[in-house]
């Protein structure tokens, strides 16, 4: 397992220390693990607009009537750049 290494100020750090308290948590440690896990899941997840072009793909797709598009035509569209 890798360290990283951050400062935090010394309120932050008492209020990281309670919550981990509350949460049952073995120690602050866990709980920041724990803190960004969440994050990352946040990341990672679909945006309505996306959501959306999906949806309306695989809905095209069961009546068989999609039709290819480049993807750069999608990435444009759902304004992502490659």
């Amino acid at each position: 397992m890798a360290t990283l290494n951050i400062r935090v100020p010394d309120e932050q750090k008492e209020q990281v220390e309670k919550a981990a308290e509350r949460g049952n948590y073995p120690n602050p440690s866990e709980w920041i693990r724990d803190a960004i896990r969440d994050k990352l899941k946040q990341e990672t997840t679909l945006y309505p607009k996306e959501v959306e072009r999906i949806l309306e793909v695989w809905e095209e797709q069961e009546k068989d009537e999609l039709e290819t598009v480049p993807s750069e035509e999608v990435w444009k569209e759902l304004g992502i750049s490659e």
